[in-house]
């Protein structure tokens, strides 16, 4: 009886260090995200700790980006496809905003909600590189984090989308 109580004590010890967000791999699951704040393209502020009610997937890339180029079309696809979830693209660093409108109009297809931020987001997101996924139930508390772009990614993004839409 006592292996058996050790064992499963060692099975919770290890499955809630699954859950916590290595350095750099975004804020941690099961806790809010951080604010937000930033100018959408154009020009209207957007502040994350406002945007709740809906479940969100928030994409951080930039212009110079080759992955995050791929990745946003996808993300698109699935705008339209999960439509009960926001999408936000947020670009991660300080750029001009006339640079930003023109990428996104270089792609085939984008993300309708494109933020613009003074940069400095790394330390408080917890991210390394770009792009980087996250997603938020509808009050903002984290549910995943993607790093890079992948096929596997954008497919367990497309699964975990799929449970919370039901």
């Amino acid at each position: 009886m006592f292996i058996r109580s050790l064992i499963g004590a060692g099975i919770l010890l290890a499955l809630s260090f699954t859950v916590q967000a290595e350095e750099g791999t975004g804020p941690q699951v099961g806790k809010p995200v951080p604010n937000l704040i930033g100018r959408t393209l154009d020009d209207q502020p957007y502040l994350l700790k406002k945007d709740k009610g809906s479940p969100k997937v928030i994409n951080f890339f930039s212009v110079t980006c080759k992955p995050c180029r791929v990745e946003m079309p996808e993300l698109a696809k699935y705008e339209r496809r999960f439509k009960g979830v926001k999408f936000i693209s947020v670009h991660a660093l300080d750029e001009n905003p006339a640079i930003v409108a023109k990428f996104v109009k270089s792609l085939k297809d984008a993300p309708s909600n494109i933020i613009l931020t003074e940069g400095g987001l790394e330390e408080s997101f917890n991210y390394m590189g770009l792009p980087h996924t996250i997603v938020l139930d509808s009050n903002n508390i984290v549910v995943m984090n993607l790093v890079g772009y992948t096929e596997d990614n954008m497919l367990d993004l497309a699964s975990q989308l799929q449970k919370m839409v039901k």
